[in-house]
């Protein structure tokens, strides 16, 4: 129980820290509240081809998981697993369903919903893209515990793809909405948790 626990109060604080400064930039930019939401592209798209929205997404995830599992069958993962002693499916969902809303929803309020979209804007769709999936990547060099080299490259070039085809997907396929790759971003690190629970 301490650990679901300590994934919500983990999640509060992700999205407390992740929201703060888009909050401060969209506060000091347009001096009132009203549509800093929207501003962040947290809204319904208004056209929705699934197909195009989620293949692209589950390509490069297949690729990403795939280059993880080898990184841990070859030895070179320092991945802790969860504590499995007393470990309930349900409890365990539980612990999955947080993990997941603690990264997929607060990274995608900042660096899709804040970076991309203000560098989109900025310098345009292709240097916007690899800079706000380069800045992604650069917070996986930081690891709690103990991992190999390998494993922090396989990491890092992860996150970069990822970065950018979520990117790619709020951008070109989601109107500007980052719904879509929160959902996807939330259920990726749902899946991946629970393989690395199995495998680890």
């Amino acid at each position: 129980m301490n650990v679901l626990v300590n994934e919500f109060i983990k999640l509060i604080i992700n999205l407390i820290l992740f929201s703060f400064i888009p909050l401060i930039w969209y506060l000091v930019k347009e001096k009132k509240l009203k549509g800093f939401i929207n501003s962040l592209g947290i809204y319904i798209p208004s056209k929705i081809n699934y197909s195009e929205l989620f293949i692209p997404i589950l390509v490069v995830y297949i690729i990403i998981l795939v280059a993880n599992i080898t990184v841990i069958l070859l030895g070179y993962s320092g991945r802790s697993s969860l504590d499995t002693q007393d470990i309930t499916v349900f409890t365990l969902f539980l612990y999955l369903l947080l993990y997941g809303l603690k990264t997929g929803l607060a990274e995608e309020i900042f660096f899709r919903g804040f970076i991309a979209k203000k560098l989109i804007k900025k310098i345009g769709f292709l240097k916007g893209n690899i800079i706000q999936a380069v800045i992604f990547a650069l917070p996986h060099f930081v690891m709690e515990g103990k991992a190999s080299q390998v494993d922090i490259v396989v990491r890092i070039i992860n996150a970069f793809l990822l970065g950018y085809i979520f990117g790619y997907v709020m951008h070109k396929k989601s109107d500007g909405s980052i719904i879509p790759i929160i959902i996807a971003h939330i259920i990726i690190n749902m899946v991946s948790s629970y393989i690395l629970f199995l495998i680890l």
